[in-house]
């Protein structure tokens, strides 16, 4: 398992952050590996160390420190470690074999084992049963009481989505509370937004996307053995994040045969940059690999067999045209938050709260200032321009401009 699979079964971003601190052999004053299992011995804060194994078979995990987190950072960070090369290979310690077999033991004697999937499933519907209760109780309070909510109220329920299995969740609900803490203008209209987007998790019918935003992996090796699809992939749009631990560099192609964007996803680690999984500003002959979800898709990219600069894609006339095709998106995928929006012959305009790309019909959106949109105008002069971006549902992120019709320039 590589370094982003084994950081996707994080439960939340707090535990990636935390693993990749402590995926550092100093930390560890004993690791090793079998066929069977990983083990170490993490020095916390206490006098003797955290009892940390993995069990290769399925990747269940076995702790000993008192985190509520499934899987909790040291476990986490045991198989960076080893995705690392930094395990080495030797005997089992008593502790390890005797959670194996206990485990197995389990197992065995259980008379009509539920299937792993079902059993998980049957954990998150829990889960989601409390959710529910838990939106009741906010929902009675009202927004104005968020604010002055004890810690405590915000982490029993984000411990008790950990427990059920439900790790997409209790992260959505860390974002609701992060909103809730910057306080800024209309804090109220980004929290109704985010407390929309919990509420149709409790009616899910565990979709794909569903599913994904639940919180259910699956792992690259996996999406490379499933399903391919071969197409000419142009490279156009780009976003980064950073979290301070954990580097993420997203980008969407465009397929000309399946007339759909795709995305790719890369993560990097304890300072480490994340190196793009296709060239920016590209046109590619490639093998994509989809992952489970709505639209678009994630993909892994397969084999590369030509590559060369971008050539024009088809885009709407206008505005109103291009949120009419993002629409299917949203339908698939209602908790998108960045959905790739395009336009043709757009002008740059102003007034005294933002800017905006105005389209043929006089049409404005927002868009973004910053170092894309500077080098959009500095390269048109304030002409029209062809405009390629993200929308969140506020303002547009440019990412790639051509003059009408022409080839396209990746400015993000």
């Amino acid at each position: 398992m590589d370094v982003e699979a084994v950081l996707a079964q994080a439960p939340d971003r707090q535990v990636a952050t935390g693993a990749s601190k402590l995926a550092a052999p100093a930390k560890w004053p004993e690791l090793g590996r079998d066929d069977a299992a990983l083990w170490g011995l993490c020095q916390g804060s206490g006098k003797s160390p955290y009892q940390v194994c993995v069990d290769l078979s399925d990747r269940a995990t076995k702790c000993s420190c008192p985190s509520r987190k499934f899987p909790c950072k040291h476990a986490v960070a045991l198989q960076l470690l080893h995705a690392n090369g930094s395990t080495q290979e030797g005997s089992q310690p008593e502790w390890v074999g005797n959670w194996l077999r206990a485990r197995h033991n389990r197992a065995t004697t259980e008379r009509k084992p539920a299937q792993p999937g079902k059993r998980r499933e049957e954990s998150v519907r829990a889960g989601i049963a409390g959710l529910t209760d838990w939106l009741t109780d906010l929902s009675a309070g009202g927004l104005h009481t968020l604010p002055s909510r004890e810690p405590l109220w915000w982490q029993g329920i984000m411990a008790r989505m950990v427990d059920a299995q439900a790790p997409g969740i209790a992260s959505a609900i860390g974002e609701l509370r992060s909103v809730v803490a910057a306080n800024r203008p209309r804090w109220y209209d980004e929290a109704t937004d985010h407390i929309g987007r919990l509420y149709l998790l409790t009616k899910t019918d565990f979709s794909d996307a569903a599913r994904v935003r639940l919180g259910f992996t699956t792992t690259e090796q996996e999406v490379r053995a499933g399903e391919s699809w071969s197409d000419d992939w142009v490279v156009l749009l780009r976003m980064d994040s950073d979290d301070g631990k954990v580097r993420t560099v997203r980008q969407w192609a465009w397929g000309r045969s399946r007339k759909q964007w795709v995305y790719t996803a890369r993560h990097a680690a304890g300072g480490a940059i994340p190196v793009p999984a296709m060239t920016p500003g590209a046109e590619l002959t490639a093998v994509m690999h989809p992952y489970p979800g709505g639209l678009p898709r994630r993909v892994a990219v397969g084999e590369v067999t030509r590559s060369g600069p971008a050539g024009p894609i088809p885009l709407p006339d206008t505005w109103e045209q291009a949120l009419a095709a993002a629409e299917p998106l949203l339908v698939s995928d209602p908790w998108l938050r960045l959905v790739p929006l395009c336009c043709k012959a757009t002008k740059p305009a102003r007034d005294d709260k933002s800017l905006y790309l105005i389209d043929a019909t006089e049409r404005a959106l927002p868009v973004r200032a910053g170092a894309s949109l500077a080098q959009a105008l500095a390269r048109t002069g304030g002409e029209p321009f062809d405009a390629m971006g993200l929308w969140d549902g506020n303002t547009v992120q440019l990412c790639a401009i051509a003059e009408p019709g022409a080839f396209p320039e990746v400015v993000s």
